[in-house]
């Protein structure tokens, strides 16, 4: 699990006056807002017997245990004990763990690495566009949904009926192409059609994919529908993630960001089938993997969070290719 990063907690319209609680990584948190309206983010566990603090109350911008009242603030301090007589003070050291916690671009993000969080920088574009959001929750490690999102030749196969390139390749048949990778300061970038210059820009009728450290997928099409998507592979534990999506809205009219309870199909499609895939992996790793040229995209993905997990990705990254061509059939 790469740590010294921020990550989407939750949807901002999520987090209004009731606690809520969230898993990212491996640790269990409680999100609320404090009395100046801003979020904060605790270890959702009291320190007093365990009950998790997502089931009380917020007030007066503190949070309140439902078990037996205790009241912690922000930081994570405990403000109050409502068992203590008057001439009892909070003992030293009672409260929970904090973690940094700050809103912007219709999310709720927490960093939970050792040390000062880096700068939190947010969504390209996001204040240009409205959008819907949901979140879905995948019994799969989310690198393997990751690589899915940059994988150039399963939609015809994967998901009937809700792809472009599903439409596509059944009305004109498959054919032999190429797609352009470029290593990024935090990932990778893939598209087609691709360039004849390495220097050159990506064409503004590209079809193009976007891998960023730790977690997040930019998928840009030309389609009316869904132009931009963005989403978030928030871990939640060795084999399960959070899948925290975002779709740019069409419609100039209505909500900055509205909030979808349903499942759009597409991902269903994605998630069933790399579900169903986890257990093997789950039993004995990659041992059973085979690869091809077209598969380029996905295990560069894999490459950067290995290097990114043991540090290594600043220092490696110069020495990477800064382009390669994909010879696909699809």
């Amino acid at each position: 699990m790469l740590r010294g990063y921020w990550y989407t907690a939750c949807a901002s319209s999520r987090l209004a006056k009731v606690p809520l609680g969230v898993r990212v990584l491996d640790q269990d948190l409680v999100v609320f807002r404090d009395g100046a309206g801003q979020p904060r983010a605790l270890l959702d566990r009291c320190c007093h017997r365990g009950v998790r603090l997502s089931l009380g109350s917020v007030n007066e911008g503190n949070i309140a245990c439902r078990y037996h009242g205790w009241c912690f603030d922000g930081e994570g301090r405990c403000v109050h004990i409502p068992s203590l007589t008057k001439d009892r003070r909070i003992p030293d050291k009672v409260g929970v763990p904090s973690f940094p916690c700050e809103e912007r671009d219709g999310y709720v993000w927490v960093f939970l690495g050792e040390g000062a969080p880096p700068p939190l920088e947010g969504i390209p574009r996001f204040a240009s566009h409205r959008w819907l959001q949901g979140a879905v929750d995948m019994r799969c490690d989310y690198l393997k949904i990751i690589e899915n999102n940059v994988d150039w030749c399963h939609p015809y196969f994967a998901h009937p009926w809700t792809h472009y390139q599903f439409f596509a390749t059944r009305f004109r048949g498959f054919q032999e192409y190429e797609y352009e990778m470029r290593v990024t300061e935090r990932g990778i970038l893939v598209f087609t059609p691709p360039t004849s210059d390495p220097e050159a820009p990506v064409p503004p009728d590209a079809l193009r994919a976007s891998f960023e450290l730790p977690n997040r997928v930019t998928v840009e099409t030309t389609q009316f529908m869904a132009p931009i998507i963005i989403l978030h592979f928030v871990p939640t534990g060795e084999n399960c993630c959070r899948l925290e999506w975002m779709v740019k809205n069409p419609m100039p009219f209505g909500r900055k960001v509205g909030w979808s309870k349903r499942e759009p199909k597409i991902f269903a499609q994605d998630r069933i089938l790399l579900e169903s895939a986890q257990p093997w992996y789950d039993r004995g790793g990659r041992a059973f993997e085979r690869s091809v040229e077209a598969d380029a995209s996905t295990l560069l993905v894999r490459r950067i969070v290995e290097l990114a997990a043991r540090g290594a990705w600043e220092s490696t990254r110069a020495s990477l290719p800064k382009r390669r061509l994909v010879g696909i059939r699809a």
